[in-house]
């Protein structure tokens, strides 16, 4: 198998960090309580980068009117979902050194529907540190709308097991609901420091999924996706939980290969 070449400078520099000393606190609470939605649960309020943010990055090969080209080399998509405060631009590093690895394979970076009030992205709203499981019900539809939008541009309408979803924090968030509750059944997806608020409506068995996490992660604890390893392998998924010691609220050179060779193998395989 063909390794991953080291990740650009700007790609190790992505850190998501939480302005709140008291957050991990207040995410511990959130993981204990993942299971019962009769519990408001805390989340992250705030992620930073050390990029400075860019404009959307798009990956895509369509014309103006957003029309697949017939004539498309790419033969599988990977569609980045950033955190929150983030832009797609930053996460789209990623794509950049996987480039290698992941051939015939168009990358897209979208920013996330919502203005954040301090700047950047973000998928649903925080209101107070507090998750609302609502707040990501109501966020599907402007989801499903540009993932859908992306979908058709690049032309895999009809062949969603070669699209695979990559989500960091809020984004991870968003790419596993919209997963386990049955909307998208893509190829994989790859989850770095993500959680699962809502529980999985939806037995499928058509989705690899990799749950990637830190285990010195002080705003979402690994224990988040150890909890959804839980629901998701009760729920009938392929499943594979990778936990890094001393890693934190960031994506590490290696997770980044892990998850790389992990979409090789099953978009590929």
């Amino acid at each position: 198998m063909t390794d991953l070449p080291p990740v650009a400078a700007s790609f190790r520099d992505i850190k998501l960090k939480s302005r709140s000393r008291n957050f991990l606190k207040s995410a511990i609470a959130l993981v204990m309580a993942v299971t019962s939605l009769s519990h408001p649960m805390k989340a992250v309020a705030s992620e930073r980068t050390d990029v400075a943010a860019g404009r959307r990055v798009q990956g895509s090969n369509a014309d103006v009117n957003g029309a697949a080209s017939e004539s498309r080399q790419a033969r599988r998509l990977v569609i980045f979902f950033h955190g929150i405060r983030g832009r797609g631009s930053v996460i789209a590093a990623i794509g950049e050194s996987w480039k290698a690895t992941l051939r015939e394979t168009e990358f897209v970076s979208p920013d996330a529907p919502f203005a954040h009030r301090s700047g950047g992205r973000q998928w649903f709203t925080v209101d107070n540190q507090v998750l609302r499981p609502d707040r990501i019900k109501a966020a599907r539809r402007a989801f499903d709308e540009l993932v859908s939008d992306i979908i058709q541009r690049e032309g895999f309408q009809n062949d969603l097991q070669n699209v695979a979803f990559v989500g960091v924090s809020q984004g991870a968030i968003m790419a596993l609901d919209a997963v386990t509750s049955g909307r998208w059944k893509v190829g994989a997806l790859v989850s770095f420091a993500g959680l699962m608020p809502l529980p999985p409506t939806s037995i499928s068995s058509d989705t690899s999924v990799l749950l990637i996490h830190g285990g010195a992660d002080g705003t979402i604890p690994s224990t988040a996706s150890v909890a959804a390893s839980g629901q998701l392998k009760s729920a009938g998924y392929d499943v594979t939980l990778k936990i890094f010691p001393n890693v934190g609220h960031t994506i590490s050179s290696e997770q980044a290969r892990e998850a790389a060779s992990f979409l090789k193998n099953r978009l590929y395989g």
